[in-house]
This record gives structure tokens, sequence and C-alpha cells, in this order.
């Protein structure tokens, strides 16, 4: 009698999941892997939906990982337009919109993150955006071609991203934030204002410290009254004011949730067989010994690669150290590891010309970098700094501040 195919499910369409279940598939060839999508697209990139896209340097069609072939050929069943109702952790099933309940050997869930939503009674939507699919991505683009002003509500790096790519438009736009400096929660003061002055050489108006106190509808455009006693009268108004993981499915359920699924280094939840990844999953990090959550387009990926891998049985923890990355204009910003619970902080370069970076040293070790600079000016030294933190390798100010002495000599 032949044995039973183990069955994996992976739930949601994104990065995290087509990774893992390519990596499930390099080491297992017998299983049955079945992802299920509530998009019509194959899973695909997003930071190009709010840059290269938006602006006809790259098509959407070029933002997917793997063609329809490529699924075909790893015999990985994707079930796209659907929506999961349930997941019964007892019996191992999960119900979808279009199928009765599908069983599952191992389950993952790898359904990403939502936009928080910016509600304001009595308004019309028709003009009201926010960005996190390609569908939502065209939109913007169809709209931002018929109007000249546009109000972005959110200074961090979606938000600004949209002014970037908006303002290369010709478009006229305004950029609300509630902090008192842009993507404030985790990016250095003198960093982000030199990105708000290459914002607002470009045109960009910006007004921190402020909020939204009433939107109304006048025709089809809007007038808005903020709380710096300003009023903005726009076409279109986007809002990247954050996101939340998408968990409201287990509410109800035995799963292990805070901030996200509770996940160990191995991306094992507190269910047995059930694993998560991506923006949907709070990890532990062994290296940091903290959970976190983080949203980015590396994390997204290699946390599905190791899934798949542990999965696959193929144990191994996930001890990835963060990186991110912006571009808005001709600005690179990067930031790796974690810039926060810090002793110290190590200043290298003068300018976004040269490149400029803020090493933050703890017990004198680097735990985060961030930086800032036109092109790729600082993208070796980041990369560095990630490897020098990774080793534990004690460091001075000495050679950090030194744009003469090379990092790469800390590793040898």
């Amino acid at each position: 009698m032949q044995n039973k195919k183990e069955h994996i499910v992976i739930l949601g369409g994104g990065q995290s999941a087509s990774h893992a279940a390519s990596e499930i598939r390099k080491y297992n060839t017998n299983s049955i892997i079945s992802i299920i999508s509530n998009e019509d697209n194959l899973p695909y990139e997003r930071p190009p939906l709010s840059k290269d896209c938006l602006l006809n340097k790259m098509e959407y069609k070029e933002c997917v990982f793997f063609n329809k072939d490529f699924y075909k050929k790893n015999d990985i069943n994707f079930f796209n337009n659907e929506l999961i109702k349930t997941v019964e952790f007892n019996s191992q099933t999960v119900e979808t919109s279009k199928r009765k309940k599908i069983p599952y050997d191992k389950l993952l869930i790898a359904l990403g993150s939502s936009n928080k939503k910016f509600i304001k009674p009595d308004v019309d939507s028709s003009n009201f955006y926010y960005l996190r699919s390609i569908e939502e991505s065209i939109k913007i683009k169809e709209k931002m071609l018929s109007c000249e002003n546009i109000l972005i509500i959110g200074g961090g790096f979606i938000g600004l991203e949209l002014a970037s790519s908006a303002s290369q438009l010709k478009k006229n736009v305004y950029v609300i934030e509630m902090g008192s400096q842009l993507m404030g929660r985790i990016i250095p003061k003198k960093i982000a204002k030199i990105v708000q002055q290459k914002h607002e050489l470009k045109g960009v108006t910006f007004s921190l410290n402020t909020k939204v106190l009433k939107i109304k509808n006048i025709n089809n455009h809007y007038e808005v009254n903020l709380s710096n006693n300003k009023k903005i009268k726009c076409d279109m108004i986007i809002a990247g004011i954050g996101s939340e993981p998408n968990t409201e499915l287990f509410k109800k359920t035995d799963l292990k949730i805070e901030n996200g699924v509770i996940t160990n280094e191995y991306c094992e939840t507190s269910i047995e067989n059930v694993y998560a990844a991506g923006d949907v999953a709070n990890f532990y990090h062994p290296f940091y010994e903290m959970y976190m959550r983080l949203e980015s387009w590396k994390h997204a990926q290699n946390h599905g690669i190791i899934a798949g891998r542990n999965i696959a049985n193929k144990r191994e923890a996930y001890k990835e150290i963060p990186w991110m990355w912006s571009d808005q204009f001709d600005l690179n910003l990067q930031l790796t590891g974690l810039c926060q619970d810090f002793d110290t902080f190590i200043e290298r370069g003068v300018s976004a010309t040269d490149g400029l970076i803020h090493f933050f040293i703890k017990n004198r070790k680097i735990i985060g970098a961030c930086g800032v600079g036109v092109g790729g000016k600082i993208g070796r030294d980041i990369r560095l700094a990630s490897r020098i933190s990774e080793k534990k390798i004690k460091v001075t100010k000495e050679i950090l501040s030194n744009t003469n002495l090379k990092l790469n000599k800390l590793l040898t």
C-alpha cells in the first residue's frame, strides 16, 4: 500500500508564501503543496508599486516572482481569488469561499498585513486611496494622471515614496504627519531632515505635528482642514498610516497572537504543525533575544524561505539581521539592525551627496545602522555594518567615523 502524501497548505499569496513553497519543493518532492490567495495575481513584489510602476519605469507584470509555469513545473497548486473562511486546528482543515474543507498535515500562515484605515464620517471615499496591492497601485496611477493636487496622510516610507513619485509626475503634493519628524519611529532625526529637504526642494509641502480635523467634499474635490489652521484643497487623498497583521481569522482559536502570530526562531507557532512567516509573524530573534514583527521585502522573502525549510524538516533558525530600504527621488535610504536601545551613535560622512550613516552602538558593538545617500553611496557600508553586527565585533569611534578607513578591515 502506497504511503499517503503529506499535504502542505499555505495561507496567503504573497512573497513569503511563494518562496516558502519553492523552498519546500527543493527538499520535498512528494508532498502536495497548495497556496490559497485572496488576490487575482500570482505572488509579486510590492516595493515597485509606489515607485517604478507609477513612473512607468516598470510594468506590473514584471513584479511577479514566479510565472505560471513555475507552479506547474513544481506541482504547486495555486488557488487565487479565494477567501479563507475558517481554520480548524483540531481537525487540521481549512475552509475557503470556493471549496469544501481542505485537509492539511502542515500549515503555513503567510497572510501578511493590511493598511490601517483612516476613517472620517460622511466623506465620499471615491477619491480616497490606500496602497497595498497591484489593483490599488493601478487606481492611484490612473487618478494621478487626471489630477493636480494630491494630499498624502502619513510621513512614513510609503507616504514619502508616493510623494516622490507624484512630484516627479509634476503634481502639487502635500504631506501631513502627526509626528515632529518624518519616518519618526525608526529614522534618525538628521537623516529624516535630509530626506525632508530633498522633498521640499522638489516642491513637496509638509505639515508636521499636524492632524486632519475635517474633510469636506466639494464637487469632485476635497477641502481638508488641519490642526495647524491651514486648509488644503486637493483632488485625491492617499493614506499611509501604517499596517496591522492579518490575524482576525484566528482570534477565537487557541493560536497565540500578540501583535501578530507568535512564533519561535523556527517559524513554529503555539500549535503543532502550524507555522507562520512574513508580516503576520511576531517571531523570536535569537540574535537580539527578543520578539519582533517586521515589514520589509527582504524579511518577507527570507522568513518564508526558512519557514519552508523547517516545514520540510530541515530544521534551521531564522537569524537574519533586519534590513530595509526606500528610494525617494535620487536618494537611497537604508536601515539595518535595530536603531533603538543604544548607548551612543557614531556618524560617518557629512552629506547625502557623499553618503551619511549613523551607527548605533551598545557595549562597543554595532546593533544597527541607518544611512542616506545619492544613488548607491551607502549600500556597501550598510551591508558591512550588518556583517560586523552579526559577528559581534567591537568597534571604535575612530574607525567608524573616518571615511578614509574601510569598514571591511574590521572583518579580517
